[in-house]
């Protein structure tokens, strides 16, 4: 199944709630994640720009979306920045695969290679 991760910032209004009244977000984050065929494996709570991390699986890009707006429907979140994770076996084998597929396709600089600038327009 893919993996996920995303950055959570959660509002102003969210972080005060929470420090009046704990609340085991992981749980209920679970419960969310797992209702859209996926399974939350690790929830950290971290400093800086945002205030948790959570990798999870979901069957594909579609579940993992649903997930994320079911979470931001409530109001409690700013933002969610997610990345798709790969494991290494799965990067190895895409370098693998575009160093064989032929696409055509050239870079900048090998259409550019011998090209030389002698200055001045025309």
């Amino acid at each position: 199944m893919p993996l996920f991760m995303t950055e959570t910032k959660l509002t102003e209004e969210s972080l005060n709630a929470l420090a009046r009244h704990p609340s085991n977000r992981p749980e209920r984050v679970s419960r969310v994640i797992e209702a859209h065929g996926g399974k939350v494996l690790h929830f950290y709570w971290v400093f800086g720009d945002v205030d948790v991390i959570t990798i999870f699986e979901a069957p594909n890009n579609e579940a993992a979306m649903s997930a994320l707006l079911a979470l931001s429907a409530g109001g409690a979140v700013v933002s969610h920045n997610t990345r798709t994770l790969l494991s290494n076996d799965e990067a190895m084998r895409a370098m693998e695969r575009a160093g064989t597929v032929e696409t055509g396709y050239k870079s900048p600089r090998e259409e550019w290679t011998g090209w030389h600038d002698e200055g001045g327009e025309g």
